[in-house]
């Protein structure tokens, strides 16, 4: 009788036991999943840590992410399920987004824009549920800070001298030496001074009536000094000076006409 208790009583402890084992396991939580865009980094990092983006893998400069409120700084528009995850909502102007940190615990997610093999990419915007590394317990570590890395966006930026229609000293509408219209030694009427050409018309022009004079002749050799023509005849008084000369050297050559007029 003693034994049948001792008996009874131990297969109910044993069946409470496992009761008890088996109501503890099934309230213990899942462990949350591994994400496959997040790469583990060891050791902290902080984003004013010297070569910061280089130890997670990543190019470009750190920028702070979990900035202060009412600071001036630059941050990625995001939003925050309390300390468990983050979503980035949009990019930053003027910069290319290369990754994005996470810290919480010990260790460190890093999610890549360009991920290396084995890794998925972070891909287009929004990038949703960013969380730090998974701890012990097999949920993810509290977020203690964030920070992302960026490089300098160029493509925007002008080119310089590389476009000869944005040159201005290439411009050939602005350089007067090329315009013929404007070039002073060109001018046509400038090598014949003397030679002027009347502009020509397709307009009629009325007939002017022409008064015609006529002119006595002149006797050949009257005017071979190229004087004005007015019309006198000086040849009598030729004629006459002549005779003057001719009356002269026949007295000085005839000494009898000198006698006669002495006496």
């Amino acid at each position: 009788m003693t034994s049948r208790r001792l008996f009874g009583a131990a297969t109910l402890l044993a069946l409470g036991t496992a009761g008890l084992l088996g109501g503890t396991a099934s309230a213990s939580p899942e462990p949350d999943p591994v994400d496959p865009r997040a790469v583990l980094v060891e050791g902290n990092l902080e984003w004013n840590h010297e070569n910061v983006c280089e130890r997670a893998g990543l190019t470009g400069t750190a920028m702070d992410g979990d900035l202060p409120e009412g600071s001036t700084s630059k941050t990625l528009p995001h939003t925050a399920d309390g300390l468990r995850s983050i979503t980035i909502t949009g990019g930053l102007e003027g910069y290319t987004v290369t990754g994005v940190v996470v810290k919480g615990g010990n260790d460190s997610n890093v999610y890549y824009v360009d991920a290396p093999d084995g890794t998925e990419p972070l891909g287009e915007l929004s990038w949703e549920k960013l969380t730090a590394p998974i701890n012990n317990s097999g949920k993810a570590a509290d977020i203690s800070h964030w920070f992302f890395c960026v490089e300098e966006d160029t493509s925007s930026e002008e080119p310089t001298g590389e476009n000869p229609g944005e040159n201005p000293g290439e411009d050939p509408g602005e350089n007067p030496g090329e315009n013929p219209g404007e070039n002073p030694g060109e001018n046509p009427d400038e090598e014949n001074p003397g030679e002027s050409v009347a502009p020509t018309t397709n307009e009629s022009v009325a007939a002017t009536p022409t008064t015609t004079t006529t002119v006595p002749a002149v006797a050949a050799g009257a005017n071979d000094g190229d004087l004005a023509n007015t019309g006198y005849n000086g040849g009598w008084m030729l004629i006459a000076g002549l005779g003057l000369v001719a009356a002269g050297a026949a007295f000085v050559a005839s000494p009898k006409l000198r006698g006669l007029l002495r006496r």
